[in-house]
Formats: C-alpha cells, structure tokens, sequence
C-alpha cells in the first residue's frame, strides 16, 4: 500500500512540474526551468562545479516514462571550447560493465550460452590458474559476479596504454598471471576488471563478431545511443570535452587494456536510454530489448553462500546496490584519469540519476551525488518504517571479524591490521563498525543468522559457510571471518613497538655517530652493533613510504623495470638480510660492555625486524616486484 502511495504521490507530482513545461526528452536550457526545486538543484551544482577549474558534468533526472532532466553543465580550462550539451561525451569507465552484462544475458535469452556454463568449455585457450576446476570450476557467473578470486588489476595492466588499441584476445595473453584463483570460486567476492575481459571474449566466441560490434548491433544501435563508443575515434574526438585527473591536470585519452571493462565514452543522452531501459525492466518505448527476468537478475547477487542464505544486497550481474537514506540504489559507478561516472536507479519507485564528470575528482563527486540522491530522497518522501522487535535468539558472535576477501592478495598484509570490523550484538540489532571507534552500521535480525541493513529492510547480513574459513559474515562488500582480540591487539602493539623502536633507532643513531666523530673508542661498539638494526630500518621505511605516499608518475615508473622499481625490489631484499644479519650481530655482541637499556632496545628492534621480514614474505610482499 506504501509503495502505491508513494508512486501515486510521484506522478501526481511530477505531471504537476510537466505543466510547466520545465521538461523533454532533449536537452531543455535550465533558465526555462520554472520549477524553484529543479532551479535550486541546478544553483547547487554548479555552485559545485565552479569550485574546480575546467571540472564539467552530465546530469540526467529520469522518471521511468521520460527523461525529466538531460543536461551539461560548466566548459572547460580553455573557456572557449567546444559548448557543452546532452551530446557531449565523458569518459564512464566501469559502467562499461553493464553492457558486458546485458550482452550475455542477451546471447542467454537467445539460448547461446547459460551463465552456469564453464568459461574451458567455450574459451580454452584463456589463460587462467584455479585448483579447485575439477570440482568448482569457473563460470560465465562467477565472471560476471566477480567471484573468480582472481586478483584486481596489477599494475602492468593498469598502465597498458597502446596505440592503436590492441585486440581483446591479445590483452588476455599479456598478462595472465593475474588470473589465480585464490579461493573456491562463487565463495567470495572480488572486485575483478579481467573477468569481465573474459566474459567479453565469450560473446565474441559465442556470436562470431567482435565484442564492440555485438554491443553497438544489439544494444546501442536499438538503444538510439549515438554518442557511445569504446574507442578514441571521430565520434569520440568531436563530442569530447576536456579531461582531467584528480588534480584537474589535463590528461591525455588512453587506450584501457580491458576495454570492455573500462572503456565506454558515453553522453547524457545516451545514458538517460540505458536508465530508462533498466527501470522499464528491459522495454524503451515499444520495444522489448531484454526479458524482465533478466534485468531482475542483474540487481541481486546469488552465486555465493551469502547469497543462497538470503543475502539480498551487493554486486549481481555488472549491477551493485548502495544504500542512501534507508533507500537502496543499484547501478554502477566508474573512476578513471579523464573522468567519474555514477548511474543509479530506484527500481521500486522508476527513478533514477546519472551523474558524469571529466575529471577523477572524488570531492565533486560526493557533493554533486549527495544533492542529487536528497532531491530524489525529498521528492519521494520516504517515511523510515520501524524495525519490529526480534524476540528470538541471534545465533552469530560479537567480536573482531577480518575481511578476508581482498581485491589484491599483495596488499592482504595491510588488511591484517587495518581491515577489521567490530560486531556488536544486542538485545533487538547488531552494529557493525571499524576496530577504531567511529561511525556503527545498525543490522536488524528476522532470523537467527539473517539481518536487514538499516531501515532498508534488504538483508545486508548473513552468517553462512565458507568452503575454506567455515562460519562467516556475508555482507554487501565484505567476507568477515571472527579472529580472536588477543589477535587484534597483540599484533597492533607489535605494529607500535616496530614503530616506535625505529624512530628512536634512527634519532639516537644520529646522536650516536655525532658522539663518535668526537670519541671513538667510547662509542664504537654501540655504532657497530647499532648500524645494521638502523640500516634495516631505513630499508622499510623507504619502501613503506613510496607505496603509500608514490612519486610522480609512478605507476608508470613501477610498473616495468626501472631504477625506482628495481631499486625498490632491491630494498626488500636488503631488509629481509639486514633483519637476519643484526639478528647475529646482536646475539654476538651480548659479551660486549654496552648500556642494558641500548642492547635490549636493539634486540627488540631487531626481533621485530626479523618477524616483520618473515610475514611479509609469507603474504608475497617480499620481493616486492611491483611490475610482476
């Protein structure tokens, strides 16, 4: 009854802002926007977009029936540039996906292929590791969900830039060692760009032309997308404006490795008849492009055991929920150097929103999405429902969970620190929130293992079994394995020990050498026993603060043999024997006359180096070969 209220309400309320002719489905000059609602939005978000030089954007408002709103707003650092309009084109990047998505479900509903299908089975030749094939073998599903547990993207593929471009089958062969299977395929999801590259290949096996070429005769040409292409050709060059990255530094088009899942150039135009043919559950006008079915399967995640115990939120078919003001939004979102994209929709209530910049400015982006989602979220009223209360008993634990499905493997030795969730359980909810206090997300139970996010009533929370951890936490994004608080805290005061002990190393390393330059004899055994615990210090130190903190151009630089790269390598190496060596030094040296509290304190120091050097090789940290 709500939900009729609510779409009785919703087209009551926008035939009354029809009659003021404020809309159509072509782009409409927002000073003959009478509504003060839409010209305060507008007000709003050039307000925004004036903040950061040269930052343009595309915005669509659509309404399941119509475009209501299809817009470009700002110009360029030039000033005199091309004139923005619904034509102009921006960079979408991983929206690309969904088209890979819509085009397999398409050869599914023409009896092609299934998504239960083996990606061996259809293309044997792409290269990829998984141990578990004979029993759990890798699916066109499991492509598409992300749940191959193969990494994210290393680096040398981020970087492949290559003019021409080159073809899907050759980007597959460049670098497969990517492609590893590190848990029991569909159990956990990982967000993952070379599965949606094989899953492209698989149309153009499975159809005989080229994935660009299926899309734009299947999908585009029949959408009316004029304005869309994955390539940097003359539709691109005549509509595009500027791009920027980050820092709104001009940047120059590149040609993504992954094309298909990464590569669309799109329109405001363009994306308002993809949003309409989502929220028209596969129809735009009279035509019926896609089954109902099959958008619907698009929208829920169901190959991991989250989701067959009833986990209704996270990533489906090239389509992933987020949750705004107790509403849950699917769509995708993109981020890439030239440009950041958002498209999300409101399937219940036949709303939606697309948001395009040119530029990878995450701060634009928050602040034009949130205006945006609170004009939709006013304009649909939405009343939060109580939660009734659970009165049976709530079967998961309170404690300390570690996520254990991370999008790179390299990087999982940072997780075990920094990627912890605390749950808390009481009487009617749970809250879920980071190890450092801060901001809690509230679950509600309706079953003993099963809990809603928020006020969405969408369960957001499973317990379910792993095949390799057991019993876990499913949620949206995360896999949440329960470890133990003596784990939690021992290992954060070792983190602090480590660290404190190097700075203090290190400063009275430097008093120390001063000492000596005017006493030799007095000091020379503490320098000594002193140089190699501070030289492996150093080590770390330098490697630590280049991958978080970078150099200029360095994806680039890291990502192929270089001084930097290898000179980074190199470092690793020198830590695990500077460790090892001060670990004899020290032991050698415990006849030698040297104030207790400076050998102790070097003892520790080089205990800790030791254990550092040996998880980090034990996580493949160590070597650090960044273009591997």
């Amino acid at each position: 009854m709500l939900n009729q209220f609510y779409k009785l309400s919703l087209t009551a309320f926008l035939v009354l802002l029809l009659s003021y002719n404020g809309f159509s489905n072509h782009k409409t000059p927002l000073d003959s926007v009478q509504n003060s609602r839409f010209n305060q939005l507008k007000n709003d978000i050039e307000k925004v977009i004036k903040n950061y030089n040269g930052l343009c954007a595309g915005l669509v408002l659509v309404r399941k029936d119509n475009p209501e709103w299809v817009v470009a707003i700002g110009e360029g650092k030039s000033g005199g540039g091309k004139t923005m309009s619904e034509n102009t084109i921006f960079r979408t990047a991983s929206i690309s996906k969904m088209f890979v998505a819509l085009a397999i479900l398409k050869l599914q509903e023409d009896g092609q292929l299934t998504l239960q299908d083996r990606i061996k089975d259809i293309v044997p030749g792409v290269e990829f590791e998984n141990l578990w094939e004979e029993t759990h073998p890798v699916r066109i599903v499991h492509l598409l969900e992300h749940t191959t547990g193969w990494d994210g993207t290393h680096l040398v593929e981020m970087v492949h830039n290559q003019t021409p471009p080159i073809a899907l089958k050759e980007a597959l062969e460049f670098h497969p060692h990517s492609r590893k299977s590190r848990w029991v395929p569909g159990s956990r999801m990982s967000y993952c760009n070379s599965g949606y590259a094989v899953a492209a290949y698989i149309v153009e096996k499975v159809s005989g032309l080229p994935y660009e070429k299926y899309v734009y005769k299947n999908i585009l040409k029949p959408l009316k997308m004029e304005h869309s292409t994955f390539f940097n050709d003359q539709i691109y060059k005549k509509w595009v404006g500027e791009t920027y990255n980050w820092a709104m530094e001009s940047v120059d088009y590149k040609n993504e490795l992954y094309r298909p899942a990464a590569a669309l150039n799109s329109s405001p135009k363009d994306m308002a008849q993809l949003l309409m043919l989502l929220l028209n559950r596969g129809r735009i006008d009279s035509l019926i492009l896609f089954r109902e079915e099959s958008i619907n399967r698009m929208e829920v995640p169901k190959g991991t055991p989250g989701a067959q115990a009833g986990l209704e939120l996270g990533y489906g078919l090239g389509n992933f929920t987020s949750v705004y003001k107790g509403l849950t939004y699917h769509g995708h979102d993109g981020a890439m150097d030239g440009g950041l994209s958002q498209l999300s929709y409101l399937p219940e209530h036949g709303i939606g929103h697309v948001i395009l910049l040119n530029a990878n400015n995450a701060q634009a982006m928050q602040q034009i999405m949130a205006l945006v989602r609170d004009f939709e979220v006013e304009m649909l009223s939405i009343l939060k429902q109580q939660q009734p209360d659970y009165e049976n008993q709530i079967k998961i634990k309170d404690g300390y969970y570690l996520s254990i499905n991370p999008r790179n493997q390299n990087r999982f030795y940072q997780d075990m620190f920094i990627n912890i969730d605390r749950v808390e359980i009481h009487r009617t909810f749970i809250t879920r929130s980071w190890i450092v206090p801060g901001p809690k997300t509230t679950y509600y139970p309706i079953s003993p293992t099963q809990f809603t996010l928020g006020t969405t009533n969408k369960i957001g929370l499973v317990e379910a079994d792993d095949p390799i951890a057991g019993k876990v936490l499913y949620t949206e994004a995360s896999v949440l394995k329960p470890i133990s608080s003596i784990q939690v805290f021992g290992q954060a005061m070792l983190l602090v020990l480590w660290t404190i002990l190097m700075i203090v190393g290190l400063l009275s390393f430097s008093v120390f050498t001063f000492l000596y330059l005017i006493n030799r004899e007095k000091y020379k055994v503490v320098i000594r026993i002193s140089l190699i615990p501070t030289l492996t210090s150093l080590f770390i130190i330098s490697i630590l603060y280049l991958q978080f903190f970078g150099i200029e151009n360095g994806d680039v630089l890291l990502s192929k043999p270089t001084f930097i790269s290898t000179s980074l390598m190199v470092l690793s190496v020198l830590f695990v024997i500077g460790a090892m060596t001060s670990g004899i030094i020290i032991y050698k040296s415990r006849q030698q006359k040297i104030n207790n509290l400076i050998y102790y304190s070097l003892s520790v120091l080089s205990c800790l180096h030791i254990i550092a050097s040996i998880y980090l090789m034990y996580f493949g940290f160590i070597p650090l070969i960044t273009w591997a």
